[in-house]
């Protein structure tokens, strides 16, 4: 009895051992892995604020059309090349390709902020796509800006 059990325990487990751990900064969709979305501590009269994190594991090319959170009015995407006029979000994202949003480069700018975000802070953060749907994520609040 003691040998089936244990078989029985190691067949369990086996599967347990092949997945990669999820981390936990990491979340999904039904197209790809959207890691560490973050941003750093604003000042006291900050409207604005800079939005990183990555896209990866990309199975099917989608498009980030959407953000909401309850810190921000409402969101663009900003960048090298992108009038900072332009309204709006549309940010392709292309099967098998990695796209990594910086502060220095491409990235999402929140508008109109509702209060300063403070260091170790978290706050909901929606991103919805046009093929995916909406995910659900966390909007770290990791460093102190310049001041």
């Amino acid at each position: 009895m003691t040998s089936r059990r244990h078989l029985l325990l190691a067949a369990c487990s086996l599967p347990l051992g092949l997945s990669r751990p999820v981390q936990a900064c990491d979340f999904f969709s039904s197209r790809l892995r959207i890691w560490h979305p973050w941003t750093r501590a604003t000042r006291v009269d900050a409207d604005s604020a800079k939005v990183c994190m990555r896209f990866d594991e990309v199975r099917e090319t989608d498009r980030l059309i959407g953000v909401e959170t309850p810190v921000a009015g409402g969101c663009r995407l900003a960048g090298p090349g992108i009038p900072p006029d332009r309204a709006g979000l549309s940010l392709l994202i292309k099967q098998g390709e990695e796209i990594t949003l910086t502060e220095d480069g491409l990235h999402i700018e929140l508008l109109d902020l509702q209060h300063p975000l403070q260091v170790g802070r978290s706050f909901a953060l929606r991103l919805i796509f046009e093929s995916a749907g909406a995910v659900e994520t966390a909007l770290n609040v990791d460093y102190a800006g310049p001041r």
